[in-house]
C-alpha cells in the first residue's frame, strides 16, 4: 500500500511540476515577445504602417458597412413584408430590396460626411481666421470685462496688461513658426507632389470603401455562414461553440458600445445647439459640431470639447462664455447619468477605473482611434477573462460569484468550501503563525557557552 501511495504522489507532483513550468515557459515568452516588440518598435509600426496602407480601402469599405447597417436592417425590415406580398420570386426581391436600401445607406453616410465638409470645415476655418485677425481686441475686451467684474480693484495690472505690446508678441510668435517651417523652393514642390499623390491616393481608397460596403452588406449572410463553416471544420463542436459565443458577444460589445454611442453624441450635439439658439450664443453650428463629436471618446472626450468651445465663445463675449460652461458641465452631468445609459445600457460591463485604463492605454497606443475602441476591447478582454476564471473556479468546485469572495479568509481544505473572514481565527489554534518562516535569530558563540 505505501509503495502505491508513494507512486500516486510522485506522478501528482510531476504533473503540478509540468503545469507549473508550462506556465512559467508561456509567461516567459510573453515578457519576450513584449520586450521584443517594445525594443523594435519602429520596425514594427512601419510593418503595421505598410499593412494599413495596402489594405485602406477595404477598411474603409468594412466601416461605412458597419455604420451603414443600422440604417439598412431598419429600412429592409419595414419594407421587405411588403415586397414579398407582391412579387413570386422571393429569393430575387430579398437580394433587390437589400441593395436598394445598402444604396440608400450608403448616400445617407456619405451626404452627413459631405454636410459636414461643405458647412462645418467652412466655418470652423472662418471663426480661427476671425480670431487671428481680431486676437488682440478679445483680448483687450477680455481684460476690460475682468476690470469691471473686479470694481478696479486690478485696475493698474490689468491696464499694463492691455497696453503691453500684444501685437509684437503675436508677430514674433508668427516669425518663429516662419523660421521653423522656412522650406526652400524645391521642398515647397516636394511637399505640394507628395500632398497631391496622397490625395489621389485617399480618393481611389474611398471610391474602392463604398464599393466594397455596399457588397459586404449585400453579402453580409454569405460571410457569415462561411466563417461557421470554417470554424467547425478547424475546432470540435464542443470549442467550435465557444467560439461563436465569443464572436457574438464581441460583436454585441463593438456595435453595441460603437453605434450608442454615435447616436448619443447626436442627440448631444442637438441638444447643444437648441440650447445656444434660445441663449443666443454664437458659433452654434461649430460648437455643436464639436462637442458632439468629442463625446464619441468616453470620459475625457466631453473635457476635449468643453477646452476650446468655451474658449472661443468667451473670447467673443466673457459672460456668454461662462453661460455656455456651466451649460457644457450640466449638460455631461445629465448625458452621464441619463442619456447614455439610456441609449447604451450595461454595454461594456466595465466599472470606471477599466474605462480609463483601456482610454489612456488606447489612447497612447493608436491615438484617437484607440481612445474610442480601447473601451469595447477591454470589455471583451475583461469578458473573457471573467468566462475562464468562473469557468476553472467551477471545476475546483468553488462558486464563481464574486460576491461570494469578498469576506473570503480561505478555502477549507477538506470539505472544499470558503471560510468567510473571522477576526477569532488569527487567535485560534489552527491559525498558521507567519513567525515560523521567519529565520531565527543567530546566538553569538560566547554567549551560548555562558549559557552552557
Amino acid at each position: 500500500m505505501e509503495p502505491e501511495k508513494k507512486e500516486n504522489l510522485e506522478k501528482f507532483n510531476f504533473k503540478n511540476l509540468m503545469t507549473i513550468a508550462g506556465v512559467v515557459i508561456f509567461t516567459a515568452c510573453c515578457i519576450i515577445l513584449f520586450y521584443f516588440i517594445v525594443q523594435r518598435y519602429s520596425g514594427f509600426s512601419e510593418g503595421w504602417n505598410k499593412f494599413v496602407k495596402v489594405w485602406t480601402g477595404i477598411i474603409i469599405g468594412f466601416v461605412l458597412a458597419f455604420l451603414m447597417n443600422p440604417i439598412m436592417d431598419f429600412f429592409e425590415k419595414k419594407t421587405l413584408p411588403f415586397f414579398l406580398r407582391h412579387t413570386r420570386n422571393e429569393e430575387k426581391t430579398r437580394k433587390s430590396v437589400r441593395v436598394l436600401w445598402s444604396i440608400v445607406a450608403l448616400a445617407v453616410i456619405v451626404g452627413i460626411i459631405t454636410v459636414f465638409f461643405l458647412y462645418v470645415i467652412p466655418e470652423l476655418y472662418s471663426t480661427i481666421k476671425f480670431l487671428v485677425e481680431h486676437l488682440t481686441e478679445q483680448i483687450q475686451g477680455v481684460l476690460d470685462w475682468a476690470n469691471y467684474v473686479t470694481r478696479g480693484h486690478f485696475e493698474k495690472q490689468l491696464n499694463d496688461a492691455k497696453h503691453s505690446d500684444i501685437n509684437a508678441a503675436i508677430e514674433a510668435g508668427l516669425d518663429w513658426v516662419q523660421n521653423y517651417l522656412n522650406l526652400t523652393t524645391d521642398q515647397v514642390v516636394k511637399q505640394v507632389v507628395t500632398g497631391a499623390i496622397s490625395v489621389g491616393r485617399l480618393l481611389v481608397d474611398i471610391v474602392i470603401g463604398l464599393i466594397v460596403s455596399v457588397y459586404v452588406l449585400c453579402s453580409k449572410e454569405s460571410f457569415k455562414a462561411q466563417a461557421k463553416k470554417i470554424i467547425y471544420s478547424i475546432f470540435a463542436p464542443k470549442n467550435a461553440n465557444v467560439v461563436l459565443e465569443i464572436a457574438r458577444k464581441t460583436s454585441d460589445i463593438f456595435y453595441g458600445f460603437i453605434i450608442g454611442k454615435i447616436i448619443d453624441s447626436i442627440i448631444i450635439g442637438i441638444i447643444c445647439a437648441i440650447f445656444m439658439k434660445i441663449a443666443g450664443l454664437p458659433y452654434i453650428l461649430l460648437c455643436s459640431v464639436i462637442v458632439g463629436v468629442t463625446n464619441i471618446i468616453p470620459v475625457f472626450g466631453p473635457y476635449f470639447g468643453a477646452v476650446p468651445t468655451v474658449i472661443i465663445i468667451f473670447l467673443t463675449n466673457p459672460p456668454q462664455g461662462i453661460t455656455f460652461l456651466i451649460f457644457v458641465i450640466i449638460l455631461q452631468q445629465v448625458d452621464g447619468n441619463i442619456i447614455g445609459p439610456a441609449i447604451l445600457g450595461d454595454s461594456t460591463g466595465l466599472s470606471p477605473f477599466w474605462v480609463v485604463v483601456a482610454i489612456v492605454v488606447g489612447g497612447g497606443l493608436f491615438g484617437v482611434p484607440g481612445m474610442i475602441i480601447g473601451v469595447p476591447t477591454m470589455a471583451l478582454i475583461y469578458y473573457l477573462v471573467g468566462r475562464l476564471t468562473s469557468y476553472r473556479v467551477r471545476k475546483k468546485g468553488l462558486p464563481d460569484a464574486t460576491a461570494d469572495y469578498y469576506n473570503m479568509e480561505r478555502v477549507d481544505e477538506v470539505k472544499n468550501t470558503i471560510i468567510n473572514h473571522d477576526p477569532d481565527y488569527e487567535r485560534s489554534k489552527k491559525y498558521v503563525n507567519i513567525k515560523m518562516f521567519r529565520r531565527k535569530k543567530r546566538v553569538p558563540k560566547k554567549q551560548a557557552d555562558k549559557s552552557e
